[in-house]
């Protein structure tokens, strides 16, 4: 049961880039904790029909704040950053351990659908409505 390469990519940066917010934690008000509370379900796709994993919703977000905090040692051969237990400490890491993420590629993703493009348009006459 190995992740495909692709969605190991994509989990990759995804931590990377809420690393980085989170390091602009004294700005922005996200810190690792604020921001693996908002990703953790789309990031674990918990099921919500069942009723036990409400037992389980703060071991889930705390995973995904470690890979928030550690994206250094998960993925770039980093150090383990020291975490302070303050749960309101908004310092983020140690700039230099920002300079161990390697720049991130950018997404190619397909244009945005455009509807006018998919359906014909349509001439109204406004007096044939009355």
């Amino acid at each position: 049961d190995a992740l495909p390469i692709s969605s190991y990519d994509v989990f990759k940066y995804i931590i990377t880039h809420l690393n980085r917010v989170s390091q602009n934690s004294k700005s922005n008000l996200m810190t690792a904790d604020n921001l693996s509370i908002c990703f953790w379900p789309t990031l674990m796709r918990p099921d919500f029909e069942n009723k036990e994993f409400l037992t389980t919703t703060k071991l889930l977000q705390s995973v995904i704040e470690t890979f928030i905090r550690q994206c250094q040692f998960f993925f770039y051969n980093g150090e383990i950053v020291e975490v302070s237990n303050s749960p309101t400490s908004l310092t983020p890491p140690p700039s230099s351990i920002g300079q161990l993420v390697e720049p991130l590629l950018p997404l190619h993703l397909p244009p945005p659908l455009q509807p006018q493009l998919i359906q014909p348009h349509l001439q109204v006459d406004p007096l044939s409505i009355l």
